[in-house]
């Protein structure tokens, strides 16, 4: 009795559940159909904008994404609902058939998802516009350019020092002269001696100037018609100058200028008993190397030719000087 009553249990239970499967697994392959079809119709195609997968409307009670639908039991049939013992052995193997069949049709029909290529909108080029050149009379532009334009510009040097103080000191070798008295002409010869002094150059952009200087000529007297005397001897020179310099580079110059201006003079011949002070006319005119050191310093080396006008009872007399000199601007 015991065990006719439990296969009489099993197939009442049995017997609607496989109904109730048989119906789930309907509404899944259902679905499953419909997956397979969106899924075909994903892939990608040539259409240049990517393609979003519709959510899949899935009505799942569970909250976990592998966990399978929840089926809802029915209620107990009535000890009235019959069923043959055949029928169980059937449904399963329904069932069974239908679950390969669904997975035979996911592994055969169904291909993964192709990544979609991800399409870049690409912007629109922009073009910036050349800096153009500037010429040494233009200031640069406010607007922005780019560094490599930068280095291409010509942008004005800075300035150059407008103003320059020169120092020099060099040998100078007097020519001879003449000395008049009562007597007659008496011819002078003078010993080499020294100068030193000191000018202050306005400069302009071309590469002249003009300035003002004063300087100091100190020799002796060593003979007079042949015979030998002494005699201390000075001239103060100042006057105004104008001059060029001629670049060859940045480092190197020719210098040229002229000066004329006044000359203050003192002679001393020990034999004669002379001794006395007169005011000339003084010229010179002066050619050197110029070497630059930097902007604000500069050395020449320098030969000058000068002369004097005739100054009491001494006549015009000449002089050749080599000399330094150095300047500093500002």
């Amino acid at each position: 009795m015991s065990i006719r009553f439990i296969r009489f249990v099993f197939t009442l239970w049995i017997v609607p559940i496989s109904t109730l499967l048989s119906a789930e697994l309907d509404e899944i392959e259902s679905r499953m159909d419909q997956l397979l079809e969106r899924l075909n119709k994903m892939e990608p195609s040539n259409s240049s904008q990517p393609v979003e997968a519709p959510p899949i409307p899935l009505d799942l009670s569970s909250s976990g994404q592998d966990e399978l639908p929840s089926i809802p039991l029915p209620p107990l049939l009535s000890h009235n609902t019959t069923a043959s013992k055949s029928e169980a052995p059937k449904v399963f193997d329904q069932l069974e058939g239908r679950i390969d069949n669904l997975l035979r049709r996911l592994n055969m029909e169904s291909s993964p998802l192709k990544e979609t290529p991800v399409q870049v909108k690409k912007q629109p080029r922009v073009d910036v516009p050349k800096t153009q050149k500037l010429s040494k009379s233009e200031n640069p532009p406010n607007s922005f350019a780019l560094p490599d334009e930068l280095g291409k510009q010509n942008f004005d040097p800075p300035p150059l020092p407008k103003n320059r103080f020169n120092f020099y000191l060099g040998l100078s070798i007097p020519g001879d002269s003449v000395y008049s008295d009562t007597s007659g002409n008496h011819d002078t010869e003078f010993g080499s001696g020294f100068e030193l002094g000191l000018d202050y150059n306005r400069m302009f952009e071309d590469g002249s100037y003009i300035g003002a200087f004063v300087e100091g000529k100190f020799f002796d007297t060593e003979k007079i018609s042949g015979t030998s005397t002494t005699g201390d001897n000075r001239l103060v020179n100042l006057g105004f100058t104008l001059g060029q310099d001629w670049d060859f580079s940045e480092l190197l110059a020719l210098k040229t200028q002229a000066s004329i201006g006044a000359s203050i003079t003192h002679y001393e011949i020990s034999t004669e008993s002379y001794s006395a002070n007169s005011l000339g006319f003084h010229y010179s005119f002066l050619a050197g190397l110029e070497f630059r050191w930097n902007e604000y310093w500069q050395t020449s080396l320098y030969y000058e030719f000068d002369g004097r006008s005739s100054a009491d009872r001494m006549d015009y007399q000449s002089f050749h000087q080599l000399g330094i000199e150095t300047g500093i601007g500002f």
